[in-house]
């Protein structure tokens, strides 16, 4: 008996929880499921272009295009350095010229100060086209070209 009044309990305790969340607010809360990555996968709706398609050697050969979310579209587009804590920018990896077959994505975030100093407080991630996280934090491949490609640009390579 005491089972069953105790599972009763816990079954009203959630419902009044849920019934106090949905009626908190106008709009539902929304789904934070995204693997942990610095980006939602509708990143081509959601961002702003920053960069066209080009050819990419250290991308493994592959076809970039750049997006930056928008605290730092602007910043990216007009070369104000550094940028703000809390940018994004990724690189779509695509496997064609016209950039319509995803095959990854690379993307790195700006952290608040200290976050990681040896990168310009900057974490990358490697992110493959299903959206799962590879590989997170400080990527050293990463840091090493942007470390040499990027002198006065906030380890960005945002020259056109």
């Amino acid at each position: 008996m005491a089972g069953i009044i105790f599972r009763f309990f816990c079954f009203v305790s959630l419902a009044a929880a849920l019934i106090v969340a949905v009626s908190c607010g106008d709009k539902p809360p929304q789904s934070t499921d995204d693997g942990g990555r610095f980006f939602p996968l509708d990143v081509k709706q959601s961002y702003v272009k920053v960069r066209n398609a080009r050819f990419s050697t250290p991308h493994d050969g592959t076809f970039i295009e750049v997006y930056a979310n928008p605290t730092s579209s602007t910043a990216y587009a007009n070369g104000q350095y550094p940028f703000v804590q809390g940018s994004v920018i990724v690189k779509v990896l695509h496997s064609d010229p016209e950039a319509t077959r995803v095959v990854g994505y690379v993307a790195m975030r700006k952290g608040a100060p200290g976050t990681a100093s040896s990168s310009g407080d900057w974490e990358w991630q490697d992110v493959d086209a299903t959206g799962v996280v590879k590989q997170n934090v400080l990527v050293q491949n990463c840091i090493g070209c942007h470390t040499g490609c990027t002198e006065g640009r906030d380890m960005t390579c945002t020259d056109p």
